[in-house]
């Protein structure tokens, strides 16, 4: 099997399928991990979590959790003088009919970087970076071919695209499939959490996985989520019999500031693509302007100016059923959302364990192989398609997502 894309739904799909016996390559468009920013903190709740440790090897799965932060398991929504607006119990209940069992944990917040890097742990020199896609062609005996930017091909039963939102294996299998500007721009980074700087900032900042700030739709919001790590990614890979490598990272708040994209201060696309660090600070405090409660200024005193990049946010159209085949799509590259209700890691994860499932007894290319792709597809399109729709709606209803 062959996986475009490095991203977490593709490691969870590579282990998933490595656990069940099927041989996978993964070819990555970026020269290394951390190439480029991609975020930092990311949310699993029970779906998620379910499906990772269906995918992971159990001392992997382990070795997430250990390093997972568990902030209380509630999203608030407050106004600019921090009036509470909404608070309510995060978590969504996992589907009974899809053979997931409780992961016996709630929420957890993850450090982007440091999941990836377990993920990759494992998988060797079954991951091959600076691989991008070109195009992919069909072979006379069933198979298909990924034919990469280099001159490289990689031949295997089944191509999956899991490249993310600009997807290249969305463009060639689904052409009409459209992916669309949700009207939102980010202003995205952390803020340090190392001495005494906790103590500093205000409770309320952790009193919730994550906390909104608004002025109102169609007006500028702030978002804050805490990643306090149960322990430090380093000293809990060498906990682990054998010892495993990975680098230090320290507690954080995710802190972003964000607006519609014709707020009057926001700047062209292209031109906010390239504002260094100090210019999207500035950027961010011109977008709340005054009139704020004095803990957010508190807040973005501390906002660690070299963490931050922006963003814009994309959202899928729903795509009628096609024909199965040996090519076929997980997470964002066939369901983006926007990151209002934390699921597209989630769904992501939960793709490749459905996937993988799928999978398990279809070997070789042909009617087998595209009926699990067909089985797989078909529920994939149930469940994330009517949660890239929720998302939208309180995107609109909370930050004037379009």
């Amino acid at each position: 099997m062959i996986i475009i894309g490095a991203g977490l739904g593709g490691l969870a799909l590579a282990h998933g399928l490595r656990e069940r016996g099927v041989d996978v390559t993964v070819h990555e468009r970026d020269a290394r991990p951390g190439a480029r920013p991609q975020g930092y903190r990311i949310q699993l709740d029970e779906p998620g979590l379910t499906a990772l440790r269906q995918c992971l090897p159990a001392e992997l799965f382990g070795l997430c959790l250990a390093t997972a932060g568990a902030p209380p398991a509630r999203v608030s929504v407050r106004n600019r003088h921090l009036e509470v607006l909404a608070d309510r119990a995060t978590g969504r209940t996992a589907d009974p009919t899809a053979g997931f069992e409780a992961a016996g944990v709630g929420p957890r917040a993850f450090d982007r970087p440091t999941l990836r890097r377990i993920m990759l742990l494992g998988l060797g020199d079954r991951v091959h970076h600076g691989a991008q896609l070109a195009s992919y062609r069909h072979e006379d005996d069933g198979r298909v071919t990924a034919c990469f930017a280099d001159g490289r091909t990689a031949t295997g039963d089944l191509i999956v695209g899991a490249d993310g939102v600009n997807s290249t294996v969305r463009r060639l299998l689904l052409p009409a499939a459209r992916v669309e500007d949700a009207g939102l721009r980010l202003v995205y980074g952390r803020i340090p959490l190392d001495g005494r700087a906790r103590a500093a900032l205000p409770g309320w900042a952790f009193e919730s996985i994550f906390t909104v700030v608004t002025d109102g739709p169609g007006k500028a919001h702030l978002g804050l989520g805490p990643v306090e790590f149960a322990t430090r990614p380093d000293l809990a890979g060498r906990a682990r019999t054998p010892a495993l490598d990975l680098p230090p990272a320290h507690d954080y708040l995710a802190c972003m500031v964000g607006a519609p994209a014709d707020h009057p201060a926001m700047p062209a696309p292209a031109d906010l693509r390239t504002l260094p660090p100090a210019a999207l600070r500035e950027l961010a405090l011109r977008l709340l302007g005054d009139g704020w409660h004095e803990d957010v200024h508190r807040l973005l005193a501390r906002w660690d100016t070299a963490s931050l990049f922006p963003l814009r946010i994309s959202t899928s159209a729903p795509v009628p059923p096609w024909e199965p085949g040996p090519v076929t799509l997980i997470g964002d590259a066939i369901h983006a959302m926007s990151p209002v209700l934390a699921m597209g890691a989630n769904t992501a994860v939960r793709d490749a364990a459905e996937l993988s499932r799928a999978l398990a007894d279809a070997t070789g290319p042909g009617p087998g192989l595209a009926r699990a792709v067909g089985v797989y597809e078909s529920r994939m399109r149930d469940y994330a398609f009517p949660i890239v729709a929720d998302s939208r709606r309180t995107g609109q209803q909370r930050v004037g997502q379009r």
